[in-house]
């Protein structure tokens, strides 16, 4: 009888019938399950599992990808390195410190307002001679390389998840009614040849605004013009463009609007369509293009946050708000709130889409603190186990 508890205690599932109980789980047990051992976590990490999953709760933003936010001060005479603070405010958690303390004068020559994808951050340098860099601090990955070299002001975008852990950096410029791409490719350490591709309808003057949000492979823009707004959505994969003019009450609400105070953001679903974030004084307004009864395309808006609910620090503040980024796995919006003066501290937040809540992260000055987010992809997420379940 011993024999024969000990010979069913050893049995072990077959890899498929694990995939199939991984797939119809939910995010987190999915997470779970790539931990568990190497063989697993690389069918998991395959694309052509992706197609499979029928995960339950998918439909939402999974707030523990937020890893936490990097932060360096520029001024020379304070003479401190970079750090990184976990979403609990505990300095520079491992493996974070060990690459904080190899390349400690990153953020000295790199602005990190490009693109984020998949745990891989992608700089620019202020000079040409230092050029363009990416990283991954979760594996110590860093590559230095050189600007795009026919794109003269580019609008950046971050594409990975080939299953191959590869990524590719898209410049994007849009002038005279032409959006002209150049691709940097990891797998060939090169910047590929130059594409056009006409946009239409597209006012002569139109120009891409700040970050672009990709959603399913395909990039999306905010775009202005002297005569209105639209969102320009790129398809990479088949060189294909679509416009979206920004119209109605939100055309009217986005006039006069800084580039800063607009923000593309996603649903958390698996949905092509972004929609839009809009800052006006310390209100943010969520903007959604739907299907009316009269089966037209119609504008709506929800306001997220009303002044009265940001509890700032005990300082003097303007009232203006910069929408910084989106962090598309997470959910959460970086916010930075000016100082009444010029030389004032800045403060930064985070905004939960799903909960609506405000989380202070630091003040710092305007012009010499460093202060951004990073998000991992579900399938790079390493949690952590209590010690009992180590052992």
């Amino acid at each position: 009888m011993a024999q024969a508890m000990s010979s069913s205690s050893s049995w072990v599932l077959p890899m498929d019938l694990l995939l199939e109980i991984s797939a119809r789980s939910d995010p987190v047990t999915l997470v779970l399950s790539a931990a568990t051992c190497k063989g697993l976590r690389r069918h998991i990490a395959d694309p052509a599992f992706h197609r499979h999953l029928r995960l339950r709760h998918a439909d939402r933003f999974v707030p523990k990808l937020l890893r936490g936010f990097f932060i360096q001060n520029l001024d020379m005479e304070v003479n401190e390195h970079p750090r990184f603070l976990d979403p609990h405010h505990r300095e520079s958690p491992e493996p974070f410190r060990s690459f904080l303390s190899e390349f400690d004068t990153l953020f000295h020559f790199y602005r990190p307002d490009l693109a984020a994808s998949h745990g891989h951050v992608a700089l620019r340098a202020d000079s040409e001679i230092c050029g363009m860099c990416v990283f991954n601090p979760m594996t110590g990955y860093l590559h230095m390389f050189g600007p795009p070299p026919a794109i003269n002001a580019p609008s950046y975008a971050l594409l990975t998840g080939d299953g191959h852990g590869l990524y590719r950096l898209l410049a994007a410029e849009l002038a005279l009614g032409r959006l002209k791409t150049q691709v940097f490719s990891q797998a060939f350490d090169k910047w590929l040849a130059v594409e056009e591709t006409t946009v239409a309808p597209c006012p002569q003057d139109a120009a891409l605004l700040h970050r672009p949000l990709v959603l399913q492979g395909d990039v999306h823009w905010l775009c202005r013009s002297s005569e209105y707004h639209f969102i320009l959505s790129f398809s990479p994969a088949q060189a294909a463009v679509s416009v979206t003019k920004v119209d109605g009450s939100c055309g009217k609400e986005l006039l006069g609007r800084r580039p800063e105070e607009l923000l593309l953001v996603s649903d958390g679903r698996h949905g092509r369509q972004p929609r839009l974030l809009v800052a006006a004084g310390l209100q943010i307004s969520l903007w959604t293009l739907s299907d009316s009864d009269s089966g037209e395309a119609s504008w709506s808006m929800q306001v997220l946050v009303e002044p009265q609910r940001i509890r700032r620090p005990a300082e003097s503040w303007s009232e203006r708000l910069e929408l910084r980024c989106f962090g598309d796995k997470s959910g959460f919006v970086f916010v930075r709130m000016a100082g009444a003066e010029e030389r004032s501290p800045s403060w930064y937040f985070a905004l939960d889409l799903a909960t609506k809540k405000v989380r202070g992260v630091c003040t710092g000055a305007h012009r010499d603190v460093i202060c951004f987010p990073y998000e991992v992809d579900l399938s790079f997420w390493r949690p952590s186990f209590p010690r009992q379940l180590q052992s």
